[in-house]
């Protein structure tokens, strides 16, 4: 008994080491931009959470028509159109020169010369780098030193999802639509370079995209192709998975930033499956109502998150001084209606919802999911060594 005890106690630990292992070399989401704003004098968000929003440039048009389940596109006219994200130092982007992925819906209307999806400017030798398409083929380049071009069943004006992982041996792998296509190996990685990044151009001014692009996205590390098929149907916070409902800043919780985001998808309309929480196929207040009171069981009026509201929520929120200032509010500053200020109208929305000083909701509040399996195996495999011990 104690001799098989000890081997799949041995077992467990190993697996378990394992499983930490894969999650502490988890791939770190860089830059994420999905494309939902209305108007060009908005900036492009970064929905990574890292603050790398762009500003649109050239001839530009917002609200085209997106991949099923994913709201709106950016058109760019493959001339002048594009997205500045900025110097490759500040970023980060131009630190990278292996071990990164790329990944995009994109729609081009042309085949005729070189459609960037993103990349540094100006071309300089063993410098930067920049992907996309080369007739119908997907491509990445470290500039001056190696073109992977791979074959690829590219199709005009027709959606598809395209993924490059290029690893720390400095192998590209192609994805279509989710599956694997291809590899192209080269010795050497190009260099890094402090030249400015953009979407929808790269390299020279021949090199712009010219037709619709979405869900850009770009991640430190190499990405598998579960990962990535992930990313294809949920977006790129999912990359593991639908995860946690409802938690947008990618954290594994829910918490305020995520119920902020999920208003503000409301406001500019984004009508991105993954904020449509009851699955009624519309983004409205009805999802805020299912983040709040199904998912997250909490009430309106909640500020300070602790699954009541109460006094408490009162003192939280006029700490921060928001009250009828005008200035932006979130969640946690008495934006409980979601139009991203705190005035008089928030308080009618959390009384409507019935919770002042109800106490907490039955099962308190709920924001993450339950244990994974390997953790109730341990505790399982634990307990019984300790039952073990004492006999």
């Amino acid at each position: 008994m104690c001799s098989l005890l000890r081997k799949t106690l041995a077992f467990a630990v190993c697996a378990c080491c394992i499983f930490q292992a894969s999650v502490s070399n988890a791939q770190e989401l860089l830059g994420y931009w999905q494309f939902e704003e209305t108007s060009t004098d908005q900036p492009a968000a970064d929905s990574s959470g890292n603050g790398h929003a762009g500003e649109y440039e050239g001839e530009v048009e917002l609200n085209g028509s997106g991949p099923d389940g994913f709201g709106s596109a950016v058109y760019l006219d493959g001339f002048d159109g594009k997205v500045y994200l900025g110097p490759g130092d500040e970023n980060g982007f131009g630190d990278l020169t292996s071990n990164f992925s790329v990944m995009a819906w994109i729609n081009p209307d042309q085949f005729d010369s070189k459609n960037r999806v993103f990349g540094s400017a100006p071309w300089e030798a063993n410098s930067g780098w920049g992907w996309g398409t080369v007739r119908d083929e997907l491509e990445i380049t470290t500039w001056g030193v190696k073109d992977y071009d791979q074959p690829v069943p590219l199709e005009l004006e027709e959606w598809a999802h395209v993924a490059i992982v290029l690893d720390e041996d400095f192998t590209a792998h192609f994805y279509h639509n989710g599956e694997f296509i291809g590899t192209q190996e080269h010795a050497a990685e190009g260099g890094p370079t402090i030249n400015d990044f953009y979407i929808g151009y790269a390299a020279v001014d021949a090199e712009h995209f010219s037709g619709y692009l979405d869900e850009v996205a770009i991640f430190d590390g190499t990405l598998t192709e579960d990962q990535i098929v992930n990313a294809m149907k949920f977006g790129a916070l999912n990359i593991n998975g639908q995860g946690v409902a409802g938690d947008y800043n990618g954290n594994g919780a829910r918490d305020t930033e995520d119920i902020d985001l999920l208003s503000e998808a409301i406001r500019t309309n984004n009508s991105g499956s993954q904020y449509d929480l009851n699955g009624d196929g519309n983004v409205d207040a009805a999802d805020r109502t299912h983040w709040v009171e199904t998912l997250t069981n909490t009430y309106f009026g909640d500020s300070n998150f602790d699954g009541e509201f109460s006094s408490s929520d009162f003192v939280a929120v006029f700490s921060a001084a928001q009250y009828e200032t005008g200035r932006p509010a979130g969640w946690a500053q008495g934006d409980w209606n979601g139009d991203g200020s705190f005035d008089s109208s928030d308080f009618v929305a959390a009384f409507t919802g019935g919770g002042y000083e109800a106490g907490a909701r039955a099962g308190g509040l709920q924001t993450v999911p339950e244990p994974s399996s390997m953790a109730l195996v341990m505790i399982g495999l634990f307990g019984l060594a300790r039952v073990a011990r004492r006999r």
